[in-house]
């Protein structure tokens, strides 16, 4: 792989991850905003690319983690008395780890679009209503 496709990948990973982030932090998500997402967009990239070269468990080992901050995340929040009601930030940061991978596995113009799918859908999604 040479340098300039390697640089596009992170790339569009860092702008795909800017996108979603700034959507959740206009949604005043406390869990992740325009500082998580990019990072954990751009980690499933280099992740994607170490398992290339190691094996592909590196993508399984950077999903457990993941999945573990978010946990932790989401248990620092609840012990503030803040949780925030829903899973859409935790599977929408998942969602972006695994965009990032498929950026270096896959076909980028696909990654490309379930990532600026994912901000558009987290943008029009209905405001919650107490029944």
């Amino acid at each position: 792989m040479d340098i300039s496709s390697l640089f596009q990948q992170l790339g569009i990973a860092l702008g795909l991850g800017l996108l979603v982030g700034l959507q959740r932090e206009s949604a005043a998500s406390p869990l992740a905003g325009v500082g998580a997402f990019p990072l954990v967009t751009v980690l499933g990239t280099v992740s994607g690319l170490l398992s290339q070269a190691f094996g592909g468990w590196i993508l399984a080992a950077g999903i457990i983690a993941l999945t573990g901050f978010i946990l932790i995340g989401k248990t620092v929040e609840m012990s503030k008395g803040r949780p925030e009601p829903g899973l859409t930030t935790e599977v929408a940061l998942l969602l972006m780890f695994a965009v990032g991978a498929y950026l270096v596995v896959g076909d980028r113009a696909v990654a490309i679009a379930i990532g600026g799918g994912t901000a558009v859908l987290l943008h029009f999604k209905g405001e919650r209503r107490a029944y």
